[in-house]
């Protein structure tokens, strides 16, 4: 379990200043990250993490699923570095918000006001569904049936990759679906948080684009 501000290192690496946390990052995590800012990587220093006991000082958390992601939200929003956790491989985004959700839940006192997602549509698409491994194409139609897509506009990608689904629902100018689609991962992360005070906003992003495309705001 996690929260952005207290994983970080006694020590500076890669030229930025770290929080303390009980034990050094282990060298090769860190070798072997491909992330562009390796002190904010939730892969390498998950390991390393143990449940928080307090959680007052971290009220907002940022998870991305690249650096791409983090560059478009803090180009929109200006948060500070420390509140971005970049998650980015297979399993890392629907792990870290699974992660955010217990360590919520068994905290005594509140722990977040607020959960920001930033993510492409893979992960979204993951999260909507609440599935650990990449969406299946009925798991992606479920989703895009409930945000007011019919079963014959889905019927050419009946075989196809779930990745295919994104251009033609962004370049068809169908961003009322994509909103839904930020709006059903927002609802799934709601669901799985026993306060209701905490609130979850979840921001789509196109690669191409290099920007935040929908969001559930």
């Amino acid at each position: 379990m996690f929260l952005v501000g207290v994983i970080f290192c006694r020590a500076r690496l890669y030229g930025y200043r770290l929080s303390p946390v009980k034990e050094l990052c282990k060298e090769g995590a860190r070798k072997s990250c491909k992330a562009e800012r390796p002190h904010l990587c939730y892969n390498c220093f998950m390991p390393l993490l143990s449940p928080l006991d307090n959680l007052k000082n971290n009220h907002e958390v940022v998870i991305c699923d690249s650096e791409l992601s983090r560059q478009a939200h803090k180009e929109l929003f200006h948060f500070k570095d420390d509140v971005y956790i970049i998650a980015h491989n297979e399993s890392g985004v629907f792990d870290a918000v699974v992660n955010i959700a217990t360590t919520c839940n068994s905290a005594e006192e509140a722990c977040l006001s607020r959960i920001h997602l930033v993510l492409g549509w893979e992960n979204i698409l993951k999260i909507s569904a609440w599935k650990a491994a990449k969406p299946a194409p009925g798991d992606a139609f479920l989703v895009l049936k409930n945000a007011g897509v019919s079963s014959q506009e889905l019927q050419p990608f009946k075989t196809a990759d779930i990745n295919d689904m994104f251009p033609w629902l962004y370049y068809g100018k169908r961003f009322d679906v994509l909103r839904k689609v930020c709006h059903a991962a927002k609802r799934q992360l709601e669901g799985h948080l026993k306060s209701h005070s905490i609130r979850v906003d979840s921001h789509l992003i196109a690669d191409d684009t290099k920007r935040i495309v929908a969001s559930s705001l």
